[in-house]
């Protein structure tokens, strides 16, 4: 089957984020079932990690065999649902700004399409007495950017709308991953100090 232009048709498997890979300080690694399919987050629950089965005319930086990042609820519409089976469902998909990242074999994530991959900026404490983390709520430091996207450049720190980050939570290689996710249409200005 082809996908239709500027579309994927990927594929997802169901169970990803059920286990995870902990290495105990023995060096030695023991997998645990965490159940996440009964949580009410559906950010830490669904399935977000899939490999790209067919590329539409049209995208040129996704190719068969990638491995993508989407957002939460991709997979669970079953508007776009293909098919299901042996635990992978598989779906059509419009190439947008749902489509976060793809994945490097190293595990570094690139971002695609309208997204910039970002940190949070830790807050400077008003005293010594001040023992909580805080974060700038709207200024982020930027960690990856897409190819050809000049507009701001890794290591430049740049301030956002308010709320506009989103933790993408992920699983690859059986381990919990986290990345800050900005819309380059959120970023209102780039420090230059």
């Amino acid at each position: 089957m082809k996908a239709r232009r500027n579309c994927l048709i990927i594929r997802a498997f169901n169970e990803q984020k059920e286990s995870h890979e902990v290495t105990m300080a023995d060096g030695s690694k023991v997998n645990l079932f965490l159940g996440r399919k009964y949580s009410e987050n559906d950010r830490e629950s669904n399935p977000n990690v899939c490999d790209i089965i067919s590329v539409g005319d049209g995208i040129e930086d996704l190719f068969v065999g990638d491995k993508i990042i989407v957002h939460h609820n991709v997979v669970k519409n079953e508007a776009t649902h293909l098919g299901r089976k042996d635990g992978y469902t598989t779906l059509s998909v419009p190439y947008n700004h749902l489509i976060y990242a793809k994945i490097k074999e190293d595990g570094e994530i690139v971002p695609l399409k309208g997204t910039i991959i970002a940190e949070r900026i830790a807050r400077k404490k008003l005293s010594e007495f001040d023992i909580t983390e805080c974060t700038e709520p709207m200024k982020f430091k930027v960690v990856s950017v897409p190819d050809g996207y000049n507009d701001v450049l890794p290591s430049q720190n740049i301030l956002c709308y308010k709320l506009s980050d989103y933790e993408v939570i992920y699983h690859y290689n059986n381990r919990e991953c986290k990345a800050i996710r900005i819309l380059q249409d959120d970023i209102i200005g780039v420090f230059t100090d």
